[in-house]
């Protein structure tokens, strides 16, 4: 990608209001015949930890590919009730996203089996942001961005920007 995010959206003519899409895949190889694959794949990947920076960075509202604040939803389950203030906010994020991504549908997580024991577990986070949020970023939004895949929807089709 040339030049900065904010740059390129604009020349994209990607309006305030439009969404732009943030992906990140990771992905392990696993035993899916234990228990706690899952896990496993979750703690050796670095999906939670982008997920985590995405809701830890002030003045963006991350959506989920449900339409929703993830933020918002993790506080409406009780999932960030025990953080204390004292703690670096974006790795208590990243352990309660470990902790609970399976059971609350945090991110995307599959397994190709392999074999009768060995596969690979890929855990994806699908965002959504408005174009606005990252315009008001500036510069800033270039490490927002960095390590996603960023999809616009344009003119002339779905662009991907990586």
């Amino acid at each position: 990608m040339s030049g900065n995010i904010v740059e390129t959206l604009r020349e994209l003519n990607v309006g305030d209001d439009d969404f732009v899409y943030l992906n990140y895949e990771d992905s392990a190889e696993v035993w899916h015949i234990t228990d706690g694959y899952v896990q496993d794949a979750l703690g050796e990947t670095d999906t939670a930890s982008m997920l985590a920076a995405a809701l830890a960075t002030p003045g963006i509202t991350v959506m989920s590919r449900y339409e929703e604040d993830i933020l918002d939803y993790m506080r409406d389950e009780g999932m960030l009730e025990d953080y204390d203030r004292e703690e670096w906010f974006e790795e208590y994020l990243c352990e309660k996203i470990v902790e609970e991504a399976y059971n609350y549908d945090l991110l995307t997580i599959s397994t190709e089996r392999h074999d009768h024991k060995r596969g690979t577990c890929e855990v994806a986070a699908n965002l959504k942001v408005r174009a606005q949020e990252l315009y008001t970023l500036g510069e800033k939004a270039d490490n927002f961005v960095k390590g996603f895949d960023v999809v616009v929807q344009t003119a002339a089709g779905t662009l991907t920007l990586n």
